[in-house]
């Protein structure tokens, strides 16, 4: 198992987001698109979650198994599919694109976030990018390991097909008010734990910087959000940075300036470290729980217990 995670790691370093024509978080979407419906009831919103979530992930759990008839394919494939559901090449590098910080910045910030860029000052901008940045450690990077350490590939799947959910149509608009509403709450659930544990690796790794930890907890225990998840990696950002995050008439976080081109860049490196160390972690916890299993325990920790 810890030679399938290493290799996916390797596959997203490397080669980055496979085409959208074989990329199950993309068909995740493109279906629940389909079948959400303006002003939908709860009811509807289960309906659209399950329809879009439990068949590819049955399908591809499926396909995994049945792939292990010869070892090397199914080694490729698990490695394949657990890669779909992290992205590090490709949010390292949109953030990347927008430093130095100027006008084409707000192309690349447009890509990672709703906000309407194109409205908002250069400062704003850069609060953009590094707030996407860090969000997405939690919904794209540690929050699909986490689960993937726990419950093997059909977590990690699990967490990042609700995710894609929670982005289609988990907003407290009139439209996705109510629709959305378990999409949200799947993904709350889901991403709690590692929203903390993502937040106390950013404090070691702006420790190891010389940034100010104790700063990111005060941040922490002074904002308020309407996530309870995004405000622990967005909050130990502010802090840990000494800048203001903010997104207009949603919130604020932090005290001081908004970012500037150098913020960007000193995200840059917090957002490595902290990768650095969740990964090392990560790989020390699968070889110390699975050893050099390559495809033994395919539903990771609980299986074990």
């Amino acid at each position: 198992m810890v030679l399938v995670f290493a290799l996916a790691i390797l596959l997203d370093l490397m080669l980055g987001e496979p085409p959208l024509l074989i990329h199950p978080v993309v068909w995740t979407g493109r279906l629940a698109a389909k079948v959400t419906k303006p002003f939908g009831s709860k009811w509807h919103g289960a309906f659209v979650w399950c329809l879009s979530v439990i068949p590819m992930e049955i399908g591809l759990l499926l396909l995994v198994r049945t792939s292990y008839l010869y070892l090397p394919l199914g080694i490729i494939l698990s490695a394949f599919i657990l890669k779909t559901t992290f992205s590090i090449k490709m949010l390292r590098t949109l953030v990347r694109k927008s430093f130095p910080l100027r006008e084409e910045s707000r192309i690349p910030v447009s890509q990672m976030v709703r906000r309407d860029v194109w409205k908002i000052d250069l400062g704003h901008v850069a609060s953009a990018s590094i707030e996407s940045l860090f969000e997405s450690t939690v919904d794209g990077i540690t929050g699909p390991i986490f689960w993937y350490i726990l419950l093997g590939l059909p977590g990690a799947l699990l967490q990042r097909l609700a995710n894609t959910m929670d982005s289609m149509v988990g907003y407290l608009t009139p439209e996705l008010r109510e629709e959305g509403y378990l999409s949200a709450k799947i993904d709350t659930v889901l991403n709690y734990i590692p929203a903390r544990l993502t937040f106390l690796v950013m404090l070691l790794a702006g420790t190891l910087l010389g940034m100010k930890p104790l700063n990111a907890i005060r941040v922490l225990k002074n904002s308020k959000m309407q996530s309870v998840n995004a405000i622990y990696p967005i909050a130990a950002a502010a802090g840990l940075l000494g800048v203001r995050l903010e997104k207009i008439d949603a919130y604020s976080v932090g005290q001081g300036e908004l970012p500037s081109s150098l913020d960007i860049k000193r995200a840059l490196r917090l957002f490595d470290l902290t990768l650095c160390i969740f990964l090392v972690l990560s790989i020390s916890l699968n070889y110390y729980f699975y050893g050099l299993s390559l495809f033994g325990h395919p539903y990771g920790l609980v299986e074990l217990l």
